[in-house]
């Protein structure tokens, strides 16, 4: 990486919705290195502490603290400093964390662990030479500490999939990921969503895509997404159709997905609700339901791009309402 700023395309968006795969795609490009859900990681010590409990390991395959990528980066990130990240960077601080990125410098509490974070995220940069670095980490909080730093050029990427099969996914055991209860993913594919939607004021770019529209078309999507970020998109030979070809990448949390090689195809799944579970999850996200077009009869989808500036002014045209 030659630019001053570390360029990092945040992929941004609810659990299940297909970040891990899309990341993945993205690693594979000339100049890009996938580092997982990397922002979130080495800002939780709880989460750090749940993971080693689970011997959730590196996509390499390898334990995090034996992976030869990761074993000494981790460590820069100093365990008080993980650990009050898991207090400081939570979606119920994305308030304050909004507020604080108007500021003309980075508040206090917040300079530490930023200061540890972007050195990890420079010396990733310093021994691959890429271009971009791709977080998959989701949590819209992680990504506005992100665009605090001076030091990062932010672009998001928001996935969004149907409630109805991200609610179906989570129901079942997946490895080390286990099921969890309708209401709780409901209220996190609401939280996550809308508060992703926000990172468009503060990323330099932003792009919305649907999860069913990138399986539709995945070459063309992670050119589009790649295009977002550097002058000339990489080829996409790796992909045909709807199967690619991936390698391992060293990749910290995320989906179980993440350790399959070789050929992997890239579908919708097979996850579906049925009787009053789904009528349940369409009345209680029946607005962006609507927002995404996934009502019956709805038209559109596809994705959205904008950049601050141009944001700034549909705002302007439109009364003040963001434009989607």
């Amino acid at each position: 990486m030659t630019d001053d700023k570390i360029k990092v395309l945040y992929i941004a968006g609810s659990g299940r919705s297909g970040t891990t795969l899309l990341a993945r795609l993205l690693g594979e490009l000339d100049g890009f290195v996938n580092v997982g859900e990397a922002a979130r990681y080495l800002c939780d010590g709880n989460m750090q502490a749940r993971q080693a409990a689970k011997h959730v390991p590196c996509g390499c395959g390898r334990p995090i603290f034996e992976c030869p990528f990761w074993s000494e980066k981790v460590r820069l990130m100093p365990a008080e400093l993980s650990h009050e990240g898991a207090r400081m960077v939570r979606t119920r601080r994305f308030p304050s964390l909004l507020m604080a990125s108007r500021a003309s410098r980075v508040p206090m509490q917040y300079r530490a662990i930023l200061s540890a974070l972007v050195g990890i995220y420079r010396e990733i940069a310093r021994e691959t030479n890429c271009r971009v670095i791709v977080d998959s980490s989701k949590h819209p909080a992680n990504a506005l500490l992100l665009s605090l730093a001076p030091e990062i050029d932010l672009h998001v990427l928001h996935v969004v999939r149907s409630p109805r099969r991200v609610v179906a996914s989570w129901s079942k055991k997946k490895a080390y990921l286990v099921a969890q209860p309708a209401r709780k993913i409901i209220a996190l594919w609401w939280a996550d969503n809308l508060l992703s939607e926000a990172l468009k004021i503060k990323a330099r770019s932003y792009r919305r895509v649907r999860y069913e529209d990138f399986v539709k078309d995945p070459g063309k999507c992670v050119q589009q997404a790649a295009a977002d970020v550097v002058e000339n998109a990489p080829p996409v030979s790796f992909i045909n159709n709807a199967e690619a070809t991936v390698r391992r990448q060293h990749t910290l949390a995320g989906n179980p997905d993440k350790l399959e090689v070789g050929k992997i195809r890239i579908a919708d799944g097979n996850d579906t609700l049925a009787g009053a579970l789904k009528w349940f999850v369409n009345l209680s996200t029946f607005p962006l339901l609507l927002r995404y077009h996934y009502w019956p009869g709805s038209r559109g989808g596809g994705s959205e791009r904008s950049s601050p500036q141009l944001l700034k002014t549909n705002n302007s045209v439109s009364g003040g309402q963001p434009v989607a």
